[in-house]
């Protein structure tokens, strides 16, 4: 409930704010960093996981279609050189471990107007995401090393998502645009979930064709932190 009040003030707070005369385009192709962060107490050893996202959209009238992708990862190297933790003819001892997710979605909208610069939409995605965790044991000798896949310590899992989405978006400011909303998200599967979120973004327009955006979305076990440049035509 505490999403649903907080994304409700900041759509009041965009609806009142002073508009300038310009459209929300929805024929883009973006571009740009992703960082992914997971509350997951089995996943504490790795960072926030980094990497690229795109993303397509066309307007047709009052509906659009959409397409996004993006792939993050991060990395994990353990080492341990202690003598007195290492068998007698060994030197050193490393694991290096990559998680990454991948994720692409193609998803339709309805977009109701609102006036010249504030649209509200609604639509539905649907995409597969992917989750691999690849660990290589490396022992090292007096006279070189060996390179072992652990048993049981890579792995990859895949899922089919379902996301339903509302978003509120104006042009405030001659330059900037802002949007906020509301979502809903299911994946399958043995371990899949449902879950609610909300998102917040911002851009900044430096012409009619290009500009820099950034967007928030806060899921129940994750968050994203998107930054794109993004190309209108």
């Amino acid at each position: 409930m505490k999403q649903l009040s907080l994304v409700a003030g900041i759509v009041t707070l965009l609806a009142g704010a002073p508009a300038a005369a310009h459209t929300i385009n929805f024929d883009k192709v973006e571009v740009g960093y992703k960082r992914f962060e997971v509350d997951d107490k089995d996943l504490e050893p790795f960072g926030d996981l980094t990497g690229i996202n795109l993303a397509l959209s066309k307007r047709f009238d009052n509906l659009y279609i959409e397409g996004r992708y993006y792939n993050v990862s991060d990395d994990l190297h353990i080492s341990e050189n202690n003598p007195l933790t290492l068998a007698a003819n060994q030197k050193f001892l490393t694991l290096d471990t990559e998680f990454e997710i991948q994720q692409y979605t193609v998803g339709a909208g309805y977009i109701h107007t609102l006036d010249e610069t504030s649209i509200f939409d609604v639509s539905l995605h649907i995409g597969r995401v992917d989750l691999s965790v690849d660990s290589t044991l490396t022992f090292g000798y007096q006279d070189g090393s060996v390179s072992v896949k652990p048993s049981g310590a890579s792995g990859e899992d895949d899922a089919t998502i379902y996301r339903l989405r509302g978003q509120y978006q104006t042009r405030v400011l001659e330059n900037i645009e802002l949007k906020a909303g509301l979502g809903y998200e299911k994946t399958s599967g043995e371990d899949g979930d449902s879950d609610p979120f909300f998102f917040v973004g911002a851009g900044y327009h430096f012409n009619n064709m290009f500009s820099v955006n950034t967007e928030y979305r806060k899921v129940d076990d994750y968050n994203t932190l998107d930054i794109n440049f993004r190309y209108s035509f």
